[in-house]
């Protein structure tokens, strides 16, 4: 396996499709990571307990998008440094984002465990739910530096072309979370705090595997950890590119956590079922996502070598290939919604009611292609202001007030009307998004920012 990889050069859909199915596959292992506390803890314990792992789990999302969004900024960077053929400036980047990373998970992991309470009650966690869920937030909030060192040593691989490394780790991650949730909630019966002990050493493992794999590998760099600097210039560029894209993936997820909190004032059925929803849909958005995040890399080594008519071809790929998954799933969805659910749970109220808020919420699976990949070239561009202010927009003044809308002025509001909210916003930044491509091609802005950063 090639440490690195030119995605400059090439045949473009075999390129393309070579360094999109390892994100694949990483966020295939990585969604089974998260749907494997649910399924066990639904084997082995309550819905009460279903509801808390579902609860954590989401407020545990939310953080890692923060996290996953300020280390993009990392693929960026890199992507460019080794697109343009600057070495030197790679061994700066990788050496200022481990500073900067480890005292951002250090402050967000306090933030967490100092206000646990206010955000359990943010969510209206269910009564019966409510201890359970706190146990998992604790312990999970504790484990923020390995999400943190995970998705930092991904995004430096990634940007240096390399997909496979990084699905390997999460390959180790997820068959050891398997098996310690098996060991720790069904043997051992400690619930909800099982599945986030699960959690937190299985990542612990993933990280050593790839920092062993990063000093050990045969890079255009030597990295060293007696040799980490810190320069202010580069934290700049990081925190430029990556904080709208926090942004972006903390307050987005807020709004899935608005209405997450809708669902559970339904009652305990609702929650378990929209909890189980959301790690099915990790599954669902696979294609879309890793689609976005290949081409955030492709085209930011390519904007490195100033050969942007290639990344915008990827960009017409990556919406092709995203979409006709996004299709076959949007046809189950409509026509066996309870077989999804089913994976989950065999309780007969929380099957009805998600398969009624899927069938509502599954035209978004026809839609976050074309959001998704869109996003994912911006990225790569650097436009990260625009495409954060974009889907936070949507997110907050359309997918809230929808949602809000639809289930307090509605009389008996079912998960059906809350799966309405999500393809609404969807459909206004896809649309958006398309007109700001349209204005940069029609203005040609996209060719002289690509020739301005290779003559740099």
């Amino acid at each position: 396996m090639s440490v690195q990889k030119d995605l400059t050069q090439g045949n473009l859909i075999t390129t393309l499709l070579m360094f999109a199915l390892p994100y694949v596959a990483a966020n295939f292992l990585q969604a089974l990571y998260g749907a494997a506390d649910l399924i066990i803890v639904g084997k082995f314990c309550n819905s009460s307990v279903v509801s808390a792992v579902a609860t954590g789990s989401q407020l545990l999302q939310t953080l890692t998008f923060f996290i996953t969004g300020l280390t993009v900024s990392a693929t960026v960077l890199i992507g460019k440094a080794f697109g343009a053929k600057e070495y030197e400036n790679i061994i700066k980047i990788i050496n200022t984002m481990t500073i900067c990373f480890i005292f951002a998970a250090i402050l967000l992991s306090t933030l967490v465990i100092a206000f646990d309470k206010q955000l359990l009650n943010v969510l209206q966690t269910p009564i019966e739910a409510y201890n359970s869920t706190a146990d998992y937030v604790f312990v999970c909030s504790i484990g923020l530096i390995f999400i943190f060192a995970y998705n930092a040593i991904s995004a430096v691989l990634r940007g240096l072309g390399n997909s496979v490394a990084p699905m390997c780790f999460v390959a180790v991650s997820c068959v050891l979370n398997i098996i310690l949730d098996v060991i720790l909630v069904g043997k051992y019966s400690m619930g909800a705090q099982g599945a986030a002990f699960a959690t937190i050493i299985s990542q612990a493992v993933s990280v050593i595997i790839g920092l062993i794999y990063l000093r050990k590998g045969n890079f255009v760099f030597k990295f060293k950890f007696r040799d980490i600097k810190f320069d202010l210039k580069t934290a700049k560029e990081i925190f430029k590119i990556g904080l709208p894209l926090s942004l972006q993936d903390t307050l987005v997820p807020l709004s899935f956590l608005f209405l997450f909190s809708l669902a559970n004032s339904m009652g305990v059925a609702a929650s378990a079922a929209y909890g189980s929803i959301i790690r099915l849909n990790a599954f669902m958005m696979l294609p879309a996502g890793s689609f976005s995040m290949a081409l955030t890399a492709l085209t930011a080594q390519n904007l490195g070598a100033g050969n942007m008519k290639r990344a915008l071809d990827a960009l017409k790929l990556s919406v092709t290939f995203a979409f006709s998954f996004g299709f076959i799933f949007f046809l189950w969805q409509q026509l066996a919604p309870r077989s999804a659910i089913g994976i989950f749970t065999a309780e007969e109220e929380v099957l009805k009611a998600g398969a009624l808020f899927l069938k509502s919420f599954s035209y978004d699976y026809i839609l976050v292609p074309f959001v998704f990949c869109f996003n994912g070239f911006f990225f790569g561009c650097g436009r990260t202001v625009f495409a954060a202010a974009n889907s936070i927009f949507s997110a907050f003044f359309i997918r809230i007030p929808v949602a809000f809308i639809l289930c307090t002025v509605i009389s008996g509001a079912t998960l059906f009307e809350l799966g309405i909210a999500t393809p609404a916003s969807s459909v206004l930044t896809g649309c958006v998004s398309f007109l700001y491509l349209f204005y940069l091609s029609k203005k040609r802005i996209l060719i002289p920012l690509a020739n301005k950063i290779n003559n740099t």
